[in-house]
């Protein structure tokens, strides 16, 4: 219960502390600083503190393909609702990323953690992983296609290996498998930078929600959130053999994260219907704190 309120006061002072940056002289590119220490620092840490300490095994496919099985499925579920619905090329593009893709570190971790304590951290790490190298590759090639570009293996590959979180991924998986941790100092400083990353995301998510009128874009918004937050983790849930343990319920809860904000950055750089990304993460975020609870009390 204290996790909860956790979220729930982080996201809520973000939230209003936005309202109020200006009477209080809070400088309006506060998320900016504080995403720089979550993305550089508290996940890099998180990678280096939980990836040694992972037991793999085949069960492991499951959360690193997460991502994968969630984007593709999205690929399909828009692509077929374009035939009814008409969309344009870069609304399909969008829906595709942003629904394609979840939030499943910014609001993953602190929620896994919230549900299923420090344990579950391990799976969401996976989970987080495999749904970035997806957004690094898959995704930014198929932002290239809807646009209408072209991107270079050699271009995807340098983000790739410029991004600190996948970096330390790499680096902590090599010291599992030879078997070596790091000394326990160490550690102690990791697990602090990690701690900082639920509260620190959370206030920053609370600061980027705005609830600014966009016309025309409620249906597609709806698509989105539908098929995010409850088909994809509903075929999860029914195709996921019975009785679940305690890695498959954090998979099912990472795929019903709300979309990702990271993606939806890409879809407005490469101009893939900018207001309908924005109004996807507005939406998708509060009520991800709803429907995730659902799935939550439906695992038992």
């Amino acid at each position: 219960m204290s996790n909860l309120l956790l979220i729930l006061f982080c996201f809520a002072a973000g939230f209003f502390l936005k309202t109020k940056h200006k009477h209080l002289n809070l400088p309006a590119n506060t998320p900016q600083g504080i995403n720089a220490f979550v993305l550089y620092v508290s996940l890099p840490a998180m990678a280096f503190y939980y990836v040694p300490k992972i037991e793999f095994s085949l069960k492991a496919l499951v959360p690193l393909t997460m991502g994968l099985i969630v984007l593709l499925g999205a690929v399909l579920f828009f692509a077929f609702l374009q035939k009814m619905l008409h969309y344009d090329k870069k609304v399909l593009g969008c829906l595709v990323l942003c629904s394609g893709l979840g939030n499943v570190s910014f609001l993953g971790y602190p929620l896994i953690e919230a549900f299923y304590g420090k344990e579950g951290i391990k799976t969401a790490v996976l989970c987080d992983q495999g749904t970035f190298l997806v957004l690094s590759t898959l995704g930014i090639l198929l932002a290239n296609f809807y646009a209408g570009k072209q991107a270079t293996w050699k271009v995807i590959g340098l983000k790739l290996l410029h991004f600190p979180a996948f970096t330390a991924f790499l680096i902590a998986l090599g010291l599992n498998f030879v078997q070596i941790d790091f000394p326990e100092i160490i550690q102690s400083v990791w697990k602090r930078f990690a701690d900082a990353l639920s509260p620190l995301a959370l206030f920053s998510v609370g600061w980027q929600i705005s609830w600014e009128k966009e016309n025309n874009l409620w249906k597609e918004t709806f698509a989105g959130l539908f098929y995010k937050l409850l088909l994809i983790p509903c075929i999860f849930w029914l195709f996921i053999p019975q009785p679940m343990g305690l890695a498959e319920k954090v998979v099912i809860l990472q795929t019903a994260m709300a979309p990702m904000i990271t993606a939806s950055i890409i879809a407005v750089e490469y101009h893939l219907a900018p207001n309908l990304a924005n109004l996807l993460i507005r939406m998708g975020v509060p009520i991800s704190l709803l429907t995730t609870s659902f799935w939550w009390w439906l695992m038992g």
